[in-house]
């Protein structure tokens, strides 16, 4: 089975690189919204600091934003969603290929077809703004391994979200409030440390807020080595967690599509 997810990987990313101008289009606008954000927090945050973050540490915090916000938008959400819209899932049934692993490997391809974009912008924007460095050689090394978890992370929501296909019928509404709630609940928008103490907790609840605050906590030293650690841990269960909910969720799914002659 590895060298058919390689396969579907593979397809995916050469699916995703061939749009060349959508592809650096979506990299350059995730530019204009980082030199927006550096400028109103710029603004706002003077000589002074807000939440704990000085003019430094929020550069920082807002390029990290931007390399976990390219990275968790790359996936290839419609094209999961039409093989259910489209009734191609249907023929996905009669193959002896797991669904859900296939279309796993499928998100992750085109997630790493923006990996070379995202890196390059994110190393210009820290060659021009300046911002803190890591607080420790550990620290940045355990920023970089939690950012791996926003490839699985990012599926399993995506997946969550594009099985709700089978009853809307529809996944644009789905995908609008899919993208509201990681951009919201994970600190892209507005950092966690500014929020009302309760929708702070409710946020440290959800899967979400491991796209940037857990990867700004550890490389800012907000959290300490132990702390750090726990968050990766709580990453990786959540991927778990995700994973088992998609497999157990699509399994009532194929019941009741099976049902009705699907």
């Amino acid at each position: 089975m590895a060298s058919v997810d390689v396969a579907l990987a593979t397809i995916s990313f050469k699916r995703k690189i061939a749009y060349k101008t959508t592809w650096v289009f979506s990299i350059l606008f995730g530019g204009w919204s980082l030199l927006a954000g550096l400028a109103v927090w710029n603004h706002l945050i003077g000589d002074g600091e807000l939440g704990g973050y000085d003019w430094p540490a929020m550069k920082a915090y807002l390029i990290i934003g931007f390399l976990t916000g390219t990275l968790a938008w790359a996936g290839s959400d419609w094209e999961m969603a039409n093989r259910i819209l489209d009734g191609l899932v249907a023929v996905d049934l009669t193959k002896p290929v797991d669904f859900q692993r296939a279309r796993a490997a499928e998100y992750m391809g085109g997630m790493t077809a923006s990996v070379p974009a995202a890196v390059l912008g994110t190393a210009a924007a820290v060659l021009i703004f300046q911002p803190a460095p890591p607080v420790s050689p550990l620290a940045g090394a355990l920023t970089a391994f939690s950012l791996l978890f926003i490839f699985p992370l990012a599926f399993g929501i995506s997946y969550l979200s594009i099985l709700t296909c089978f009853v809307t019928q529809r996944y644009l509404g789905i995908q609008w409030a899919k993208d509201s709630m990681v951009a919201f609940f994970s600190g892209m928008m507005v950092p966690l440390a500014l929020m009302p103490g309760w929708l702070q907790v409710l946020s440290w609840t959800m899967p979400f807020v491991h796209f940037t605050t857990t990867p700004a906590s550890i490389y800012l030293g907000r959290v300490d080595t132990a702390g750090a650690l726990g968050l990766i841990a709580a990453e990786a269960a959540w991927a778990v967690g995700l994973w088992a909910a998609g497999r157990l969720i699509w399994g009532g799914l194929v019941k009741k599509v099976t049902i009705h002659g699907g």
